[in-house]
């Protein structure tokens, strides 16, 4: 959803970094996941740390978008000028691509789920470590082809899109959304 709203508010090629920065939690959860947690079983306060940390970043984030945005000032259009904003905006797409994957509570749940799946066929076991490369190589490459199609289709449609939301509510959207995931966040870790 962030590289849909990155796409949308900047361009592909800003929604692209970000999916390149998310990438990268794709394929430290796929490893964790792969190795069977053994990380986690040793050291489960760090697993549950990461889990708690989340929160105050998904309420953070969603703030952000909620946060009334204050007109920028004109900036100097000078090529210097220009090409250090762009150099600092591409590592900045990446990096919120980075953390937003890291701090997602569900990535590792979920290659823990395709895991526990592709024990049911002999083709899909993993039980060598090219196995394992290939099973984490494999999910980044995927993660990253979805996330690409994805803000493909938004740049595509973005007229479209912005023909029924106004960018002002976009971010409304988004911000709670991000509220949303944390309060289901809190509520899964104080209950379950």
């Amino acid at each position: 959803m962030s590289v849909i709203q990155k796409t949308l508010v900047k361009n592909l090629s800003a929604g692209l970094w970000m999916t390149l920065g998310g990438v990268i939690p794709e394929m430290i959860y796929g490893y964790f996941a792969v190795e069977g947690l053994k990380i986690f079983e040793h050291y489960p306060l760090v697993f549950e740390i990461m889990q708690w940390a989340v929160l105050p970043i998904l309420l953070l984030v969603g703030w952000n978008y909620l946060k009334p945005k204050k007109k920028q000032e004109v900036l100097l259009k000078t090529t210097e000028v220009q090409a250090e904003i762009k150099v600092l905006s591409l590592g900045g797409d990446v990096l919120s691509g980075f953390l937003l994957s890291l701090l997602n509570p569900q990535l590792l749940p979920f290659w823990l789920v395709i895991l526990i799946n592709y024990q049911n066929y002999k083709i899909l076991s993993i039980e060598s470590s090219i196995d394992k490369i290939a099973f984490v190589l494999g999910a980044s490459i995927g993660a990253f082809f979805l996330n690409y199609l994805c803000a493909y289709v938004a740049n595509r449609k973005r007229g479209l899109v912005f023909e029924f939301l106004s960018p002002k509510m976009f971010d409304k959207v988004m911000g709670w959304t991000f509220i949303l995931v944390a309060f289901i966040q809190a509520v899964k870790l104080l209950v379950f």
